[in-house]
């Protein structure tokens, strides 16, 4: 992803102070706008949708890793209700796979358990067809009816998130506007034009402000094999802590998660997911990634954004052609499934319900020919800043970074940075001049300030000196052989 795409006077990385407090205010509007409920907790092995065979094995291979267990601690790691791990230990113990090491009460909960030889090796036997042991899948079925339940009100992103993310950038009104309808929309949209004015950090504000929860499962099963589908880096429990895992004596079927009744402890309510990827994107990582070590699979960055944003940044600089990104994923989007091959042959499909956002600094036709492109609705260019803009960019990064400056030097800074650049502004430039103001005044020795000597040199240093220092006498980067 490219780094300059944010604008200077932006507060920073993701995590500074100002991002942070819209991270605040996004969790708050989510937490009053509509929260899903969590699905009723199964009653018996049936209604887990998954054989007992596989949930013994489960257990097992948990046991295995932790050598000795307690019952409530497996409950909990599996995620199911305490009835139904004694059943399965009934099962186990009555197969002589497992046996009572020691108990610290009178309730079943509190017994501890070790592997027999006859365990170990049954144990060993499940990790070698799948290492995957966390929560118990939830099925493909079940999976639907959540989803489907989730999507039957159309969600469009607040506007408030959106005024937000639009106000940290510098934009002229109509271009602000057009930004605003795009997003609002909930629909398919293309932010492009010239690096380096804000495209990449207004996406990211807007994506990780999108307001609202939904729920997500720990993981798939489909056809024998477990797809694992919550992902820590990319989703944000809503609830004070994930719901798999309650805290210790606390009862799995507690009804202040779910309005009243017991919940389905497979699944997390967490905030509305917004996931964006740059350049790493390939054509592998748009299928179910299968680990040939454990076994099992890992959900697509797609799926992980189930009801919620995905952001495609630095369109096509992917190791994809664009072309196939778009052929992979806007039909997949129109029709509101995506279909998946398993390792085994079978086919899975499954909802997409995905807000699909693009940001580029190509020429949007150069990407696709028109039959891909009319299939984005939504296409805005974000020009560079007018030096009026690019002044008041440069104010508020003199603001941000607690530098000195009025409204003569910013004029006589705006010149200098104007005749470097031979008029192309960026809204990046701001950041990258008033960076380089500090570290010289760090290195000299007194405070920064902007003047118009610490711009001309830091213009030199930045601005000018590949075209100037260079003199042409470099040679140009061979291009990348076919």
């Amino acid at each position: 992803m490219d780094t300059v795409d944010m604008l200077a006077f932006s507060s920073g990385p993701a995590g500074t102070v100002e991002d942070k407090r819209l991270d605040q205010e996004a969790a708050a509007q989510g937490d009053a706008a509509s929260i899903p409920n969590l699905p009723p907790a199964p009653a018996s092995l049936e209604e887990t949708g998954l054989s007992p065979t596989f949930l013994m094995e489960l257990i097992l291979k948990m046991i295995h890793y932790a050598e000795t267990a307690r019952a409530d601690h497996i409950s909990r790691l599996v995620a199911l209700p305490s009835r139904l791990i004694d059943e399965l230990f009934t099962t186990l113990k009555e197969s002589q796979l497992c046996e009572v090491l020691a108990s610290s009460g009178s309730m079943s909960a509190g017994y501890r358990y070790t592997l027999t030889d006859k365990g170990r090796l049954k144990a060993e036997e499940a990790l070698a067809r799948c290492r995957y042991a966390g929560a118990a899948p939830v099925t493909v079925d079940q999976y639907e009816q959540v989803v489907g339940d989730q999507a039957r009100e159309r969600w469009r992103p607040p506007r408030e998130t959106i005024e937000k993310a639009i106000g940290a950038l510098v934009l002229d009104g109509k271009v602000a506007d057009l930004i605003q309808r795009a997003l609002h929309s909930g629909r398919c949209a293309m932010i492009f034009g010239p690096s380096g004015n804000g495209k990449t950090h207004l996406l990211d504000l807007f994506a990780r402000n999108l307001g609202g929860t939904v729920l997500v499962p720990y993981a798939l099963y489909a056809y024998g094999q477990v797809i694992k589908m919550f992902d820590p880096a990319v989703h944000i429990p809503a609830d004070a802590q994930p719901v798999s895992a309650p805290a210790e004596g606390d009862d799995e079927s507690s009804p202040s998660a779910n309005g009243g009744g017991a919940y389905d402890r497979r699944w997390v309510r967490i905030r509305r997911p917004g996931v964006l990827v740059g350049g790493e994107l390939t054509a592998d990582s748009l299928e179910l990634g299968y680990d040939a070590i454990t076994h099992f699979y890992q959900a697509p960055v797609h799926l992980k954004a189930q009801g919620g944003a995905l952001v495609v940044d630095d369109f096509g600089r992917q190791k994809i052609p664009p072309r196939d990104i778009l052929n992979r994923w806007i039909m997949a989007f129109e029709r509101r499934r995506d279909n998946f091959m398993l390792q085994t042959g079978e086919s899975l499909d499954l909802p997409f319900r995905v807000n699909l956002l693009f940001s580029t600094n190509l020429d949007p036709a150069s990407l696709a020919d028109e039959a891909f492109l009319r299939r984005i609705p939504y296409k805005v260019c974000v020009p560079p800043p007018t030096p009026s803009q690019f002044k008041e960019i440069l104010r508020r990064a003199c603001e941000e970074r607690q530098i000195e400056c009025s409204e003569e030097t910013l004029a006589q800074a705006i010149h200098s940075i104007i005749d470097a650049t031979n008029g192309q502004l960026k809204g990046c430039l701001a950041r990258d001049i008033v960076a380089i103001v500090i570290d010289n005044a760090e290195h000299d020795g007194h405070p920064p300030v902007l003047t118009p000597e610490a711009v001309s040199l830091a213009c030199e240093q930045s601005l000018l000196a590949v075209s100037r220092q260079s003199g042409g006498s470099l040679p140009s980067s061979p291009e990348p052989q076919q």
